[in-house]
């Protein structure tokens, strides 16, 4: 049933005041991230008296996003008095009519922006939501659409700005949004004209679609609906600054307040925050809360209700903040004013969450909760792996981002957003022993942007396996389990390893300064830097505490790309790889001595003869003088060959071919 302006605002000033109002908020998606429809054009229909007249101007500025313009409607009405006790009243009402390029389909809601919304000549302060909604339950703010019955109420955006929420019940084309002053004349403060103006900016229809894999709300209304009996007069808003519900700002002093106050009357209020999108049911419902200072007793949070929906349907069972804070830790933040997070999964799609607080007869508790971010959003996911692996006595430093594959873990991951929107810390890991979820040694630590740091010592070589937790800033986690492999220390203490390149000679170099039971140097040679070949070996010191100098030339490097590395060899065989040198000989003979006496050999540079198909030496006549698929490392005996040139063809497994022209005297 409508209720008249005079109607609201008497049982606004009663002490046992019965709320009929609605504070609502939207969030609007920004441009591009839904389907939308913006007005493609605008028509107009204005009924004007002489003494009262209306009308609509800039209509068409009404069409398209909002571009800082906008359209005006006003009303106006006037009372008369003719004899004692008789008055004419004279009124006018204006609309504008907002047409889509496109039918919208039913149920499918238009947002229609109302920049500013004043008054003159009325005992009504318009200032007030609550006077505005007024406005609209007593048809003075007119809204219909061609889509048949239509829904209407007002919302606010995250930054307070107002807009009127049209909803048909079937498709449409067009809503129109008008002032009828007829309506409001009972408020016309003696023989007085009083107007009604509001701009409009824009309206846009979006589209409810589902929300993606790592979507939160992206846009929603909230609402609360207190019908309630026996609110106290000092208790004026039933929920203050709704917008801060979902602007994305989690901090002390950022909240939505929900209150029934101290009542003695049993009341309910509620807030309800519409998500625009349907959420799947895995994704959890996070509420960020916080006891407000007039809450002394924390056993009417069992009154106090979170519950999702699906349209009108309550989806999963309803959730107490006295249940969902069965954490102890949760609930001493809590009872200590701190903000603490709730989380539960309703299981099935949602597309709302409703809070709802009760005050009961005769408690005369205050009841209330402050919610600093309320929305849906998807469970945080993140994947272990295995650390690169460290030794004994080498500082370590590397983030978490680092872990790869191995351990039955696929590598660090995270499902939604960026390591640098999550915090991480160890989860029950113990010192040295493999306890609840994990061991790490004393001297290993974990910082909260995710990198592990430490130096270990002897005695803690070996393969950790541990668990991390991860925590978004709505105060989701989880757990996953990585590993870190501490190899014993070095045989000895290599200062430096380098290889320069002195003609067709790789010449090799390092110094240590400490050797411990260290027995030789094998030195290494890889052309891939995958497959190496033991090239030569060298004794060590065996015990050592000053710098000793090695060095170690391979007369024969490989053509094109040479890798080195040390296998430093302890006296019980364990070993350890120093770091890769590289030298590239692409200017290398394939063949030497160039030219080649008769009492001389004719070498071959091939490197590997596992990747050689074939070898040929070719006379100036082009007639195969050798063709050989054997390695011939002892290379060819040049008095076979009778003087003149040659080209040798070495044909590799790849099929690439090699040649090179040379002389024999």
């Amino acid at each position: 049933m409508k209720s008249s302006i005079g109607y609201l605002t008497r049982k606004l000033a009663s002490s046992s005041a019965r709320w009929k109002a609605g504070v609502f908020l939207l969030s609007m998606m920004a441009n591009g991230a839904v389907a939308q429809q913006y007005v493609t054009s605008t028509s107009t229909d204005v009924n004007s008296e002489a003494l009262a007249t209306s009308y609509v101007n800039d209509k068409d500025n009404a069409i398209g996003a909002s571009n800082s313009t906008v359209a005006t409607i006003s009303a106006a009405g006037l009372v008369v008095n003719v004899l004692p006790g008789v008055s004419v009243t004279h009124s006018s009402d204006a609309a504008l009519v907002l047409n889509f390029g496109s039918s919208i389909p039913a149920g499918k809601t238009t947002y229609v922006r109302i920049n500013s919304l004043t008054q003159t000549g009325l005992n009504l302060d318009l200032s007030s939501l609550l006077n505005a909604l007024g406005l609209l339950e007593n048809q003075t703010i007119s809204v219909s659409s061609n889509g048949g019955v239509t829904k209407q109420e007002l919302v606010r955006n995250a930054a307070g700005e107002l807009f009127i929420a049209i909803t048909p019940t079937n498709s449409y084309t067009s809503v129109t949004v008008g002032l009828n002053f007829d309506n409001s004349t009972s408020q016309l403060l003696g023989v007085a004209l009083g107007r009604i103006t509001m701009t409009i900016d824009y309206a846009a229809s979006y589209e409810n679609l589902v929300l993606a894999p790592c979507d939160a709300a992206s846009f929603a209304f909230a609402g609360v609906n207190p019908h309630a009996a026996g609110i106290a007069l000092t208790l004026t808003e039933a929920l203050q600054n709704p917008e801060r519900a979902i602007d994305g700002d989690v901090s002390a002093g950022n909240f939505s307040l929900l209150q029934n106050g101290a009542v003695a009357l049993a009341s309910t209020v509620s807030q309800t925050v519409f998500l625009g999108k349907t959420s799947p049911g895995t994704n959890e419902v996070v509420a960020t809360i916080s006891k407000p200072s007039a809450l002394l007793n924390l056993g009417v949070l069992e009154n106090i209700v979170f519950q999702a929906y699906l349209g009108e349907t309550a989806v999963g069972t309803p959730q107490t903040v006295e249940n969902l804070l069965v954490d102890l830790d949760l609930l001493t933040l809590f009872g200590n004013d701190g903000l603490a997070t709730i989380r539960f999964v309703p299981g099935s799609a949602y597309d709302r969450i409703k809070v709802t607080s009760v005050t009961i007869l005769n408690a005369n508790l205050f009841t209330g909760l402050r919610i600093h971010e309320l929305g849906s959003r998807p469970p945080v996911v993140m994947t272990g792996g295995v650390f690169p692996p460290t030794r004994v006595g080498d500082p370590l430093n590397v983030s978490i981002t680092t872990a790869v594959a191995g351990n039955g873990q696929p590598g660090f991951s995270l499902n939604c957003g960026v390591p640098a929107n999550y915090t991480f810390a160890l989860s029950n890991v113990t010192q040295n022993a493999r306890v609840l979820a994990g061991s790490l040694p004393n001297t290993i630590t974990l910082n909260s942007n995710g990198t592990l740091s430490g130096t270990p010592v002897t005695g803690q070589d070996g393969t950790y396996d541990f668990d991390i937790e991860t925590t978004n800033s709505f105060g989701q986690t989880d757990t996953t389990v990585f590993r870190l492999v501490i190899e014993k220390a070095l045989p000895v203490t290599l200062v430096s390893f380098k290889a320069l390149s002195e003609g067709q000679t790789s010449s090799l170099s390092w110094t240590t300064s400490e050797e411990t039971n260290s027995d030789r140097f094998d030195i290494e040679r890889s052309q891939n830097g995958k497959n190496w070949v033991k090239i030569g070996s060298l004794s060590s010191h065996n015990e050592s505490k000053v710098n000793q100098y090695y060095s170690f030339a391979d007369a024969t490097p490989l053509r094109g790309d040479n890798y080195y590395r040390l296998k430093m060899v302890d006296r019980d065989e364990t070993f350890a790889y120093s770091h890769i040198e590289h030298l590239n000989f692409n200017g290398i003979a394939l063949v030497y001595p160039n030219p080649v006496s008769a009492s001389q050999n004719l070498t071959f540079n091939v490197g590997d003869w596992s990747k050689v198909s074939q070898v040929k030496v070719v006379n100036a006549a082009g007639k195969v003088v050798l063709e050989a698929s054997n390695a011939l490392l002892s290379g060819l005996n040049a008095r076979n060959l009778v003087a003149g040139a040659y080209v040798v063809q070495v044909t590799h497994t790849d099929g690439t071919v090699s040649s090179q022209r040379f002389v024999r005297q």
